[in-house]
């Protein structure tokens, strides 16, 4: 690790560090009798902590890891509030998360080079709104994902609500759903890893190894699986239906805007992205055409 990195791990963790201590203090001082309201307060808070550190660093990056961080910011929660109660259904789901929570925090950590660095969709925001950028930065850099991260955890609301549940069969479904969507995640992102840091690998030529020779977005699939697997543990913990509003809008989010602002630049980027489309199926791992 190169003295540069070091010093921007050791600031990054302050950082954060910082952050999760503001949410504890939101939490602990402010009780509204809803324990819902409670945690979405105490996340909005950390949110704005995370986006006055992009503003000291200039770097909207800083809240790169928030997304990986703060659902096992929540089981901690949990955990300190009512782990005498947990049985089966708390403990698996807990581990679900978990492994979600720092497999994508590590896969975070090894790509990024240090404060040199920032999201190309950030950049690219900088360049094309210029003075009005700090209004994106918050609203849709910061906010916007908070919120959907934090709609997509409520049903768990009713599973860690400090009451005895049974290990049923949805609940089992759903953490095993969600443990699929987190290797998918974990291979998919290994290859791209090992691949980006491949001397030999043929620069600006798309990858075609692992997962990514059956989907142009397999990373992207895990993650979708993730969340309506975590939509369906809350569903188990007989959580209304409105909460599977989170995993609908994560699946829309990246139908409509993630997949497409990538595959947009890839287009530029990749010398044989337009072939490479045509063969591979967007999400669902099938088959290349033409193979």
């Amino acid at each position: 690790m190169s003295h540069n990195k070091s010093k921007a791990v050791v600031e990054i963790t302050l950082i954060y560090l910082i952050i999760g201590i503001g949410g504890y203090l939101s939490y602990h001082f402010y009780d509204p009798q809803n324990e819902m309201l409670r945690f979405l307060v105490a996340d909005l808070v950390m949110t704005v902590l995370a986006f006055v550190f992009s503003l000291i660093k200039r770097n909207s990056s800083v809240y790169d890891a928030y997304w990986s961080v703060i659902p096992f910011y929540f089981v901690m929660l949990w955990a300190w509030n009512s782990v005498e109660q947990w049985q089966a259904a708390h403990y698996l789901t807990a581990f679900s998360i978990s492994f979600w929570s720092w497999r994508l925090t590590h896969n975070w950590y090894r790509s990024w080079t240090g404060w040199e660095h920032e999201d190309w969709r950030y950049v690219n925001f900088r360049n094309q709104f210029g003075k009005h950028f700090q209004w994106i930065n918050f609203s849709a850099i910061h906010l916007y994902p908070t919120m959907i991260v934090f709609l997509s955890m409520t049903g768990l609301f009713f599973l860690y609500d400090g009451t005895v549940k049974e290990l049923n069969l949805l609940v089992i479904i759903g953490n095993v759903v969600a443990i699929i969507g987190t290797l998918f995640e974990l291979f998919a992102d290994n290859t791209l890893y090992a691949e980006r840091n491949n001397p030999n690998r043929q620069k600006g030529a798309c990858i075609r190894k692992g997962l990514w020779k059956y989907s142009r977005n397999p990373n992207y699939l895990g993650e979708i699986l993730f969340w309506f697997g975590l939509a369906a543990v809350g569903l188990g913990a007989a959580a209304p239906y409105w909460t599977l509003l989170g995993s609908i809008g994560m699946f829309l989010m990246f139908i409509f805007a993630s997949i497409p602002l990538k595959e947009q630049r890839q287009m530029k980027t990749r010398t044989d992205f337009a072939e490479y489309k045509k063969e591979v199926s967007m999400l669902i791992p099938l088959p290349p055409s033409g193979k």
